[in-house]
C-alpha cells in the first residue's frame, strides 16, 4: 500500500464524512478541524459575518483542488466582522478530521511527507489568495532563500521563498521588528514562534535581526511552527478586511459616477437642444469630445479622431506609463504615428493631427479648415485659434496622426468604396462639377463650327469670324481650367485614398487571426496585400476622368440628334460595335491575367523562400534545383503575361481604327443620304465635330472598362484579407493586469474536420508563479497546446481561463502583451543589442535593458563587446554566438516583466551554469513560466511536469516522482541519460 493510500485511510476511517453540492458553505470558523477534499473542487471566499450567518457580497480567495487541505481560522471576534466560507463549485466529497489527529500523522514516518505537503498547499493557498489584493506586495526579487540558512536582516531588507514554504525561527523580543509583506507588523508572541514564508509572501525588517530558516518537514514537528500559523490568522483578517473595504469604496465610486456621467449627459443633450436655436454658440470641437473627461490629452485625441470618424475608449488611469498616447491607441484599437511638422506645415491640408505647445506640452487639436489653413483646439480653455506663423512657432515640431481601421466585420466592394470616400465627398461634388462645365462648354465647338460655315463665311461677315474665334477661344479656356481643377481635386483624392486605404489594409492584415496565414506563402501575401493600391491606381486617375467624360459625353451625343436623328442612330451603333468588341476582348484579357496573377504570387513566394535560404542551398549543393525550381513558375507566369499582352495590342489595335473606319462609314452614309435629308455643310462639320467628341470619350470609357475588368482578379485575390474577420474584436473584455492562473478545461483540438485529432481531453491548471514543463515526443500536442494558450487556435471543445476569465471572451491583443514567449528557432532584427531588447516601447530605458540583460545572464558578454549596449547584430546574427543570441532573446522577453513566460526549448544553447543563473532570475520573477522541454535535465527544479504523448497528457508529477514511475517520462530521461 502507497504512502498516499495510507493517508487517505485515516481520512476515510477517522474522519466524518461531508458531501456537498453547489450553494451549500460552510464556515471555516473552527481552528481545530480540518477538511480534506477528497474529490471535486472547493472555492474559498471572504464574507461578512453577522451572528456566524454568512451576509452580503462574496469576495473570491482562493480555489482548493482534489487531495488539498482547508484548515480552520482563528478570529478575534468569532461570528461577526470578517469569516471565510467554503461552497463546491461542484458535486464534492470531504472528511473533517480533528486537527490534532493530523498533527498526530507527523509522528508516523510514512504519513509525515504527505502530511507536510497538505499543510504547506493550504498556507500556499492562503498566501496566494492574499496576494490577489491590488494593495498586496510583490516579494523582492533579490532575497529568495532556502531552507537550512540563517541569514542576518538590516533594515529594509527582506527574506522570501525560492519556491517551498520555508519557517523563520526568530528571537521572540524581535518578532515584532518583521512586518508581513512589508505592510502589517506580526505580533508579539507570548512564546516562541516559526513564521511561515512561501514564494508568495516575505517578512520585511524594520530592524536588524537574525533568522533561522527551517523546513517544513522539521517545523511542522514543533509546536511552534502552529503556534506561528495561529499567530498570522489576525493578519489574514486584517489584510482582507482592508480589500473589501477598498472594493466597497470602489463600487461606490464607480456607482457615483456613473449616476454623474447620466447626468451630464442630460445636460449634454440640453444644450445641444439650445444650440440649435443660436448656432453661434455652438462649439462645434466641444461637440467632439463624446466621453467627456478630466483628461486634456484623450480629449484633445477625441476632435483629432472625430474628424476621422474614429470613436476612442479611454484607457484605465496608469500613473507608471509613459506612453499615453500610446495607450489610447491601444484601447481604442487604433493605429497612429509620430509625425515632423516642417517650416509651413500649417499651409497644407496634412489631416487633422494631435499637437503640443513647446511651452508646457499641453495637447492641441490640429484642424484643417475647408478653405485651407490650420485651426488649434485647445481643450483645456476650450478655446480655437487660426493658426498662424507666430502661432505655429510656438507649437512643438513632433505630432501625432492617427489612421482609421476598416469596420469589424467581413468586407465587401462596397464597404472599400464608403471607406474611400466619406472624407473626399466635396472633392468628389468638385470632380462631377468640374466634368460637367468642362463638357458643357465643349458643346460650343460643334456649334459655332455649324454657325461659322453656314453663316458666318457664306455671307463674308468678318467681324463675326473674330467674333467666333474669340467665343472659341474663351470656351477653350474655360475647358482649361475646368479640367486643371478637376485635376486638381483628383489628386487630392487620389493621395487620400492612397494612404488611408493602405493604412486600414495593413492595419486589417495585422489583426488577422494566425491561422489566415498558414494558407500563404509571405511573397504571395505580401503581392495580395498590395492589391488594394493596384485596385486604386486603376480606379483613379485615367480610368475616372474617361469614364466621366463618357457619362458627360451624352450632351455631345444628343446633339447629334438635334442636327440629323438617322446619322445619330448610325452613330450609335458603330459606338455599340466598339464597346462590345473592346468589351469582349476585356474578358478575354482578364482571363489570362487572373491566371498571371496567380503565378506571380507563388513566383513571389518562392522569390523570398530562395532569397532567406540562400545559405542552406550553397551547403545542401542544390542551387540547381532551387533555380530550376522558381523557373517553372516564372515561364508561367510569363507565358500568361505574354498572352494577355498579345489580347491588349488587338484592343490597342481595334482602339486607332474604329475612328477612322467610323469616320469612313458616316461619310458614306452622308453621300447616300436622300437630297431632302443631306445637311448642310455647316451641320454636316457640326455634326462631324460633335460625333469626333462623342466617338472619342466612348474610344476613352472602352479602355477604362478593360482596366475596370482587371479589377476583379485582383480583387479575388484580396478578398482573403478582407473577409476573414479579425481577431481582435471590439466586444472582447479587458483581461486586465494577469496574474498568470491558467486553466485548461477538457480540451479537444484538431486543425482542420478531416484530421485526426492533435489534442484530446486535455485538462490541467497552473497556479500563479508555478514553474511546469511540457514533455514528449514530438508530435505529441505540446506546441499545439502552447498555440491555444496564446489565442493562436481555437479549441473544437473545452475551455481556457486566465485568472478565471475565459479566453475565447478576452481581447487577445491585451492578454498577449502580458505574455512573453521564447522560441528555439527565435530571430534577433538586425540593428543595436538596445532595440532587440527593449523595441520600441517608449516606458524603457537602456537601464531596463541592462537589468534584462542581467536576469537573462548576458550582461557581461555585453560589457565586453565592443560598443556594449550598442553593438551592431547582422542580419541573421552572425556576429554573436547562439547561446549569447538565445539570452538577448531571453531578455527581450524580461524586461517586459510579464506574468506568463513560455519557453520552447529556449535554453537549450545554454550551458549548465549559464542555464543555472536564467532559472533563478526566472524564480526571482514571480511569473508563471511554461517549458516545452527534450533536455529533461533542464527540469528537474519545476513544480510540476505534464508528460504528452499522441495528445494526451499520460503522465502528471515532479521530475523524482515521475523517475521513480514506470512509464513515458522514465524512458525518455533514462535514454537521454545512456
Amino acid at each position: 500500500m502507497t504512502t498516499q493510500a495510507t493517508l487517505q485511510d485515516i481520512f476515510t476511517s477517522q474522519g466524518v464524512v461531508k458531501e456537498m453540492t453547489v450553494n451549500t458553505p460552510f464556515l471555516l470558523n473552527d481552528p481545530d478541524k480540518c477538511w480534506w477534499i477528497a474529490q471535486g473542487s472547493i472555492n474559498v471566499y471572504t464574507v461578512q459575518l453577522v451572528e456566524a450567518k454568512e451576509v452580503g457580497k462574496r469576495y473570491f480567495f482562493f480555489n482548493a483542488e482534489p487531495n488539498q487541505l482547508l484548515m480552520g481560522f482563528r478570529s478575534a471576534h468569532t461570528g461577526e466582522g470578517i469569516g471565510f466560507s467554503a461552497d463546491a463549485t461542484e458535486d464534492s466529497l470531504l472528511y473533517e478530521l480533528p486537527l490534532a489527529t493530523l498533527r498526530q500523522c507527523l509522528q508516523d514516518q510514512n504519513l509525515s511527507n504527505d502530511v507536510v505537503s497538505l499543510v504547506d498547499g493550504w498556507i500556499d493557498n492562503v498566501f496566494e489568495g492574499l496576494s490577489k489584493n491590488e494593495n498586496f506586495p510583490s516579494r523582492p526579487a533579490d532575497d529568495l532563500l532556502k531552507a537550512n540558512e540563517m541569514i542576518v536582516l538590516a533594515r529594509g531588507e527582506s527574506i522570501s521563498s525560492v519556491r517551498e514554504v520555508i519557517w523563520a525561527k526568530i528571537n521572540i523580543q524581535k518578532v515584532d521588528n518583521l512586518l508581513f509583506n512589508g505592510l502589517l507588523p506580526l505580533p508579539t508572541p507570548t512564546e516562541e514562534v516559526y513564521i511561515p514564508i512561501s514564494r508568495r509572501s516575505f517578512l520585511k525588517s524594520s530592524r536588524n535581526v537574525s533568522v533561522r530558516l527551517l523546513s517544513s518537514a522539521k517545523a511542522l514537528q514543533t509546536e511552534e511552527a502552529w503556534r506561528g500559523l495561529a499567530m498570522l490568522d489576525p493578519i489574514i483578517f486584517q489584510l482582507e478586511k482592508d480589500e473589501i473595504e477598498q472594493v466597497n469604496a470602489l463600487d461606490k465610486a464607480l456607482l457615483k459616477e456613473k449616476y454623474a456621467n447620466r447626468w451630464d449627459k442630460v445636460n449634454e443633450v440640453l444644450r445641444e437642444t439650445g444650440s440649435i436655436f443660436d448656432r453661434r454658440k455652438a462649439d462645434k470641437y466641444a461637440q467632439s469630445i463624446t466621453i467627456d473627461t478630466d483628461d486634456d490629452l484623450f480629449n484633445a485625441c477625441q476632435v483629432v479622431c472625430q474628424e476621422q470618424e474614429i470613436q476612442l475608449t479611454p484607457p484605465e488611469t496608469d500613473e507608471k506609463s509613459t506612453d499615453l498616447i500610446g495607450d489610447i491607441a491601444r484601447v481604442s484599437k487604433v493605429r497612429y504615428r509620430e509625425v515632423l511638422l516642417d517650416k509651413d506645415w500649417w499651409r497644407k491640408d496634412a489631416g487633422a493631427m494631435l499637437g503640443f505647445w513647446q511651452a508646457d506640452g499641453s495637447p492641441l487639436a490640429l484642424m484643417p479648415l475647408p478653405k485651407g489653413g490650420y485651426e488649434a483646439y485647445n481643450p483645456a480653455t476650450k478655446e480655437a485659434f487660426r493658426i498662424d506663423a507666430a502661432k505655429a512657432a510656438q507649437i512643438d515640431k513632433v505630432a501625432f496622426t492617427f489612421f482609421k481601421p476598416f469596420p469589424n466585420h467581413a468586407l465587401k466592394v462596397w464597404d472599400l468604396l464608403r471607406f474611400g470616400v466619406y472624407r473626399n465627398i466635396q472633392d468628389f461634388y468638385l470632380l462631377f462639377l468640374m466634368g460637367f462645365s468642362a463638357n458643357l462648354l465643349g458643346l460650343i465647338t460643334p456649334i459655332l463650327i455649324g454657325v461659322l460655315f453656314d453663316t458666318v463665311i457664306p455671307n463674308a461677315e468678318k467681324f463675326q469670324i473674330l467674333h467666333v474665334g474669340l467665343a472659341l477661344l474663351g470656351a477653350y479656356g474655360g475647358m482649361l481650367l475646368f479640367e486643371i481643377t478637376e485635376n486638381f481635386a483628383l489628386l487630392r483624392i487620389e493621395t487620400q485614398l492612397d494612404w488611408r486605404l493602405q493604412a486600414a489594409v495593413w492595419d486589417r492584415l495585422l489583426s488577422l487571426p494566425t491561422s489566415f496565414f498558414r494558407q500563404f506563402t509571405t511573397g504571395d501575401l505580401a503581392d495580395r496585400a498590395m492589391g488594394i493600391n493596384e485596385i486604386r491606381k486603376l480606379l483613379s486617375g485615367v480610368a475616372t476622368t474617361a469614364l466621366l467624360a463618357s457619362v458627360f459625353s451624352l450632351l455631345n451625343f444628343a446633339l447629334l440628334f438635334y442636327y440629323s436623328i438617322s446619322l445619330a442612330f448610325s452613330a450609335l451603333g458603330l459606338v455599340l460595335v466598339q464597346v462590345v468588341l473592346i468589351y469582349l476582348l476585356g474578358r478575354w484579357q482578364i482571363s489570362l491575367e487572373k491566371k498571371a496573377f496567380a503565378y506571380e504570387g507563388k513566383v513571389q513566394g518562392i522569390v523570398l523562400q530562395l532569397l532567406t535560404g540562400i545559405a542552406k542551398f550553397r551547403v545542401t549543393g542544390t542551387e540547381i534545383s532551387a533555380f530550376t525550381h522558381w523557373l517553372g513558375y516564372f515561364n508561367k507566369q510569363r507565358k500568361a503575361n505574354f498572352q494577355a499582352a498579345r489580347v491588349q495590342n488587338l484592343q490597342n489595335l481595334l482602339s486607332g481604327m474604329m475612328p477612322i473606319l467610323s469616320a469612313a462609314v458616316i461619310y458614306t452614309i452622308v453621300f447616300s443620304l436622300p437630297e431632302k435629308q443631306k445637311l448642310s455643310t455647316g451641320a454636316f462639320l457640326a455634326f462631324n465635330a460633335a460625333f469626333g467628341a462623342f466617338m472619342g470619350a466612348m474610344t476613352a470609357m472602352s479602355g477604362s472598362l478593360v482596366s475596370i475588368l482587371q479589377v476583379f482578379p485582383i480583387y479575388e485575390r484580396t478578398r482573403p484579407i478582407l473577409e476573414t474577420l479579425p481577431e481582435i474584436d471590439s466586444a472582447k473584455n479587458n483581461p486586465g493586469k494577469l496574474r498568470g492562473e491558467i486553466e485548461v478545461n477538457q480540451v479537444d483540438f484538431r486543425y482542420d474536420a478531416d484530421s485526426p485529432w492533435v489534442l484530446q481531453d486535455i485538462s490541467l491548471r497552473l497556479k500563479a508563479g508555478e514553474y511546469v514543463a511540457f514533455v514528449g515526443p514530438s508530435g505529441s500536442g505540446k506546441s499545439t497546446l502552447v498555440r491555444l494558450l496564446l489565442g493562436f487556435e481555437k479549441p473544437d471543445n473545452g475551455s481556457i481561463f486566465f485568472d478565471g476569465q475565459d479566453l475565447s471572451q478576452l481581447d487577445l491583443r491585451l492578454v498577449r502583451r502580458q505574455i512573453g514567449v521564447v522560441l528555439q528557432d527565435g530571430q534577433l532584427t538586425p540593428g543595436d543589442i538596445l532595440s532587440n531588447i527593449i523595441g520600441s516601447s517608449p516606458h524603457l530605458s537602456e537601464k531596463d535593458a541592462w537589468e534584462a540583460a542581467r536576469l537573462a545572464a548576458v550582461a557581461e558578454d555585453i560589457k565586453q563587446m565592443p560598443m556594449g549596449m550598442f553593438t551592431i547584430i547582422s542580419e541573421g546574427a552572425t556576429t554573436i554566438s547562439g547561446g549569447q543570441k538565445q539570452r538577448i532573446l531571453i531578455a527581450q522577453t524580461l524586461v517586459h516583466k510579464p506574468s506568463l513566460i513560455i519557453f520552447d526549448e529556449a535554453t537549450s544553447a545554454l550551458d549548465n551554469r549559464t542555464q543555472a543563473v536564467v532559472t533563478e532570475s526566472l524564480n526571482k520573477l514571480q511569473a508563471t513560466r511554461i517549458v516545452i522541454a527534450h533536455r529533461l535535465s533542464t527540469i528537474k527544479d519545476v513544480d510540476r511536469i505534464y508528460v504528452f504523448d499522441k495528445g494526451k497528457i499520460i503522465q502528471v508529477g515532479s521530475y523524482d516522482k515521475l523517475m521513480q514511475q514506470e512509464g513515458l517520462f522514465k524512458e525518455l530521461a533514462t535514454r537521454q541519460l545512456e
